[in-house]
């Protein structure tokens, strides 16, 4: 049942593409409609999110994967789900009652397709075994396979029946790579498996997503010889794609001991903060990885350490990292890094050497 929504709004002057954000059944969602509309749609299942954060359908419509797929036509919309915290079965209700609003407003589309990550990649996957009527196939990005909803592991069959990708950082291969193995031997559509070599959770940049998403959809045109071929004794595809350099965006100060770097996103589901640092600009100001380093904001002045992903910092603690797009996240470990400095897109923070 359709319980609030909000008109539509254009993005910009020059973008064929519409912003429709509504409310099912307590599930927040937002619809990026092209111009010309191709029948084809992709629905977006978010992660695992803290129960006491906003409900948030936060689609990026400006993110290359995702405007790669508008420009050729294609509809792309998410859903909140009804709540945060673990929650599969009624999130699968969500995304099916988007799938059904979409139809009904603008008529059967020719094919939906699903991308999930993290909870949202178990979430898919389970789709992907059970309704074959209403999604053509899915891309699992770092996928939790064993997430428990009320103390019960959601048993997954391992039998997809329609084609399923798993996009996996080389870290996580153990799951994924258990269910293709245990599909292959039976299972109706065979799964893959697509490697990305870099560590992290669900740390994929977009020309990665969008080497998932392409490959799904040729799968789907025109079978599975149309996939790419694994290396040579491989299990997996290597579908890494490596940033080409940059030049550097940050101002280095004068002693040599910092720089300032502008925020270019604030995540509004967990607070973490993008940075258009690279490892470059902190290798100028003499800031290696695994030591400590002082950041000064308007709000003041907190200790950071550059490490290698949230676990390298305990509970609370701040923490850089790099991306997969060659930049660098700006968090706290199981905190909300942008409310506690008062960040915004645009500000501009100072990165410094530690005092001594």
């Amino acid at each position: 049942m359709l319980l609030g929504f909000v008109a539509v709004a254009a993005l910009g002057a020059r973008a064929a593409v519409t912003l429709e954000t509504g409310e099912i059944a307590g599930a927040k969602f937002t619809i990026a409609r092209p111009e010309h509309w191709n029948g084809y749609v992709l629905l977006l299942a978010h992660g695992l999110r803290d129960e006491d954060r906003p409900l948030l359908a936060d689609l990026y419509p400006e993110h290359a994967a995702y405007k790669a797929m508008l420009a050729e036509g294609w509809i792309v919309a998410k859903t909140s789900y009804r709540r945060n915290g673990i929650i599969v079965a009624d999130a699968i209700t969500d995304l099916d009652a988007l799938r059904d609003y979409l139809e009904k407003k603008d008529g059967a589309p020719k094919r939906v397709i699903l991308e999930g990550e993290s909870m949202g990649g178990l979430i898919v996957t389970l789709l992907a075994e059970r309704e074959p009527e209403h999604y053509a196939g899915a891309v699992a990005i770092g996928a939790a396979l064993r997430i428990p909803e009320k103390g019960v592991v959601v048993p997954v069959a391992g039998q997809p029946k329609v084609p399923l990708i798993f996009l996996t950082n080389e870290s996580e291969l153990d799951g994924p790579a258990a269910y293709v193995k245990a599909a292959t031997k039976g299972g109706e559509v065979a799964p893959v498996l697509f490697r990305v070599a870099r560590t992290g959770h669900v740390n994929v940049n977009q020309a990665e997503r969008l080497v998932a998403l392409r490959a799904l959809n040729a799968w789907l045109d025109h079978g599975r010889a149309s996939l790419p071929a694994p290396a040579k004794g491989s299990a997996w595809f290597d579908a890494t794609v490596v940033p080409g350099p940059q030049l550097s965006q940050v101002a280095l100060q004068h002693d040599l001991k910092g720089f300032a770097t502008r925020v270019t996103d604030v995540s509004q589901a967990y607070g973490n903060v993008a940075i258009n640092a690279q490892p470059g600009d902190f290798a100028a100001a003499g800031i290696a990885p695994g030591t400590w380093f002082e950041l000064r904001t308007e709000r003041g002045s907190f200790r950071v350490f550059y490490g290698k992903d949230f676990s390298s910092v305990k509970k609370g603690e701040w923490v850089v990292f790099g991306n997969a797009d060659g930049f660098f996240w700006l968090a706290r470990n199981y905190g909300d890094a942008g409310a506690t400095a008062g960040l915004k897109t645009g500000d501009t923070v100072v990165m410094r050497q530690e005092r001594e």
